[in-house]
């Protein structure tokens, strides 16, 4: 289970990549490219979040080494599948609207230094 701080965190990011996919739709003149792209690079932030909260937060009260040693591999797993994943979009979608796929991969990053500013 993820924690109420961690779950923020993702929503907000989540919310960031859907603002930035209105502003490519009303940006891009409605090109489909564009907005596609756009959500390309928040999943691409997106679910590697997810992956690393599942796995860091996966334990609760164990010892001190054994949650760091989780988040250790929780962010080991985020890196390569951030990596898998963008590979994966550059090769397999031909017409990617660069400025699209950055400003939602951006988008998604920024919700995160947000979230842990913000305070509820």
């Amino acid at each position: 289970m993820v924690n109420p701080e961690v779950r923020r965190v993702l929503r907000l990011q989540a919310s960031l990549v859907g603002l930035a996919v209105l502003i490519s739709l009303l940006v891009g003149a409605g090109s489909l490219v564009v907005v596609v792209s756009t959500l390309l690079g928040g999943v691409v932030v997106l679910v590697p979040a997810l992956v690393y909260a599942r796995i860091a937060y996966a334990k609760r009260h164990v010892p001190p080494a054994a949650l760091i040693k989780a988040h250790f591999l929780a962010e080991a797993v985020k890196f390569c599948l951030t990596v898998l994943l963008s590979g994966a979009v550059l090769a397999g979608f031909k017409d990617l609207s660069v400025v699209g796929f950055l400003g939602g991969f951006f988008a998604a990053i920024s919700g995160y230094g947000f979230g842990l500013l913000i305070k509820n």
